[in-house]
């Protein structure tokens, strides 16, 4: 993977570009990740850190020494983490407002 303007890409996913750095095997974060993206219908980028020397030190450049990292690019700009965290998922990629669901329970 290259890195290139992604606004065309960010255009047709609603307004987000995800891309995803991971492990094909023995990563379990990863693996929460995907299922997550898969149930919520995210669209993404997957790329094998352990195959693409270039991803890989990309997210070395970003201070990430783990898989997955989460890479969101939007108009407004990016943000990225590393790990499972549905909190991220939620805010970053879904639009959910963080603590949304227990305000409303209240």
């Amino acid at each position: 993977m290259t890195i290139t303007d992604l606004t065309p890409r960010i255009e047709a996913r609603n307004g987000v570009a995800v891309t995803l750095y991971s492990k094909p095997k023995g990563c379990v974060q990863c693996d929460a990740t995907k299922r997550k993206f898969k149930k919520e219908g995210v669209e993404y980028t997957d790329v094998d850190v352990t195959q693409d020397a270039t991803a890989l030190e990309f997210i070395k450049s970003l201070g990430y020494s783990q898989a997955p990292v989460v890479y969101v690019s939007k108009a407004d700009g990016d943000h990225h983490w590393s790990g499972y965290d549905v909190n991220e998922i939620d805010e970053h990629i879904l639009g959910k407002v963080p603590g949304a669901a227990l305000e409303a329970a209240s």
